[in-house]
């Protein structure tokens, strides 16, 4: 477990059973305090389960709407392609953040049919939503929630197989900043364009183009984070032809250019950031490492 506080928001961040490492990034829980709500912009990232235990909680996604949540209640948020606004707090939440090869063995539905989105999880597993609540309303401390989220999730994939070593591979090809183009990641994987196409549309949620596009965003921010801006242009990525194209970048997927982010407080995601990197070494769940289910297995 890895525990940040920072302002009055505190991050809690569990890694799954080994068996679950393939599919799951993490578990994490979110403790709001203070008296007014919080509000900040998350990052795109792959899709998660979101318990809402109490409090009050609302995301706006990019194209204007918002949804509002009244605790206790157990919903999907699909891919976020561009930021979204979150508001909550005073409250608790606790979260599943899934791999792309996860949403393969969690559901046959497609990822494509829910970016942007939050919906009830009842759409995916039926009455176990309200069963998985319950378990995680009724965990007394960390070790028990982290043993009902664990023992909920092992038995609804029970039977489901492993993930699929070419969502492993896909995932792990867009991760490497050396494929630059739809044509190398389709290569990588051994399948036409078309067919890379429906595989990223069906389980990551997002065209090729738009995958990798993400992707350099993502690891430029990573770089850039804690560093003055007179280091950005040496340390975003080489995928980039200048420091301008990050910039337009950067406002297409946060809604506003670099300085005015960083000139926000950003308390709330840097506390979310320290503790996913003190526990998995990256700082965005979008980064996260591809697992395939041997690596996961032997841990």
């Amino acid at each position: 477990m890895r525990v940040m506080t920072e302002a009055a928001v505190s991050y809690r961040y569990f890694l799954p059973a080994p068996e679950l490492r393939a599919m799951i990034t993490t578990y994490y829980a979110i403790e709001i305090g203070g008296d007014g709500l919080t509000e900040e912009l998350l990052f795109p990232e792959w899709a998660n389960i979101r318990l809402l235990l109490d409090g009050g909680w609302s995301q706006t996604f990019g194209d204007g709407r918002t949804l509002s949540f009244s605790p206790p209640t157990a919903l999907m948020s699909g891919v976020i392609s561009r930021t979204a606004r979150i508001r909550g707090g005073p409250g608790r939440a606790v979260g599943v953040g899934f791999l792309p090869a996860g949403w393969g063995v969690f559901t046959s539905l497609r990822a494509r049919d829910y970016v942007d989105d939050i919906v009830p999880l009842s759409t995916f597993v039926g009455a176990a939503a309200d069963e998985l609540l319950h378990n995680v309303l009724a965990a007394p401390d960390d070790a028990a929630l982290v043993a009902a989220l664990d023992a909920w999730f092992l038995a609804h994939v029970a039977g489901a197989g492993l993930p699929d070593t070419a969502l492993v591979t896909a995932h792990e090809a867009l991760l490497d900043p050396d494929v630059r183009s739809v044509a190398e990641w389709a290569r990588r994987l051994g399948r036409s364009p078309r067919q890379a196409e429906r595989l990223a549309l069906t389980y990551f949620g997002m065209s090729p183009k738009a995958l990798l596009r993400r992707q350099r965003f993502l690891r430029s921010f990573a770089a850039i984070r804690e560093q003055p801006p007179g280091l950005w242009g040496r340390m975003i990525d080489p995928g980039y032809v200048d420091q301008s194209q990050f910039i337009r970048d950067f406002r297409y997927f946060m809604g506003m250019p670099p300085r005015a982010y960083f000139a926000r407080d950003v308390s709330f995601m840097r506390a979310a950031g320290k503790a996913r990197a003190a526990l998995l070494g990256d700082p965005l769940h979008g980064l996260h490492a591809a697992v395939s289910a041997s690596d996961s297995s032997s841990v």
